[in-house]
């Protein structure tokens, strides 16, 4: 499924990416990260502790125990600066993790449960593939909360990762000269505070 770089690059991607937007959400307006807004997880808050309890729930499975859940969307730290250190922690493990790892350790199938009920098989690595993904989608939902308030969310892209933390494996042939993004109040919209990467 995977390699054992890849599985690394992709756990310290994770950290990485979450740290990131971590640091951005705390400096936030006060009350943004608990206001509500359209979203399955109703703000920012309740979307962060899904991909935490995602993250907790894999976990126990890549340990071959029970998770003790019976659904994704607890809300187990409605405070913001609780919820960064329990995702320090957890993005740390899985750091650790796949360092431990070998290639046959990575394809090694693990039975595990979902919080339906439902039961199922997986390879390790493919278990780890999942986690990053899942975390990385909804940190989008997260991102597009941002322009609600509005402000400039960070950017958690893969070559930035690269860029800033492995210059070997990025390099810029012919960058243009970056202009700083700005969002103010004036923009009504989302996309027109868009960088034009984005659009």
């Amino acid at each position: 499924m995977i390699n054992v770089r890849t599985a690394r690059m992709l756990a310290e991607y994770k950290q990485w990416a979450d740290k990131r937007l971590f640091d951005s959400l705390a400096e936030l307006p006060p009350g943004e990260v608990n206001k509500e807004r359209v979203s399955v997880f109703k703000n920012m808050i309740g979307t962060l502790n899904h991909i935490y309890v995602v993250d907790c729930i894999w976990k126990a499975h890549l340990e071959g125990r029970g998770h003790g859940f019976k659904t994704s969307h607890d809300l187990l730290h409605p405070d913001l600066a609780d919820l960064r250190m329990a995702q320090k922690d957890i993005d740390h493990w899985y750091c650790d993790w796949s360092a431990r790892q070998t290639e046959a350790s990575l394809d090694k199938p693990v039975e595990f449960t979902f919080v339906s009920g439902e039961s199922g098989t997986m390879s390790a690595g493919a278990m780890l593939l999942h986690v990053v993904n899942h975390a990385s989608y909804h940190r989008g939902w997260v991102i597009q909360m941002y322009f609600d308030i509005p402000a400039m969310p960070p950017m958690t892209d893969m070559p930035i990762f690269l860029r800033e933390t492995d210059p070997a494996s990025f390099r810029s042939i012919n960058a243009p000269a970056a202009a700083a993004p700005t969002c103010v109040g004036r923009f009504s919209s989302a996309t027109n505070v868009l960088p034009d990467r984005y659009r």
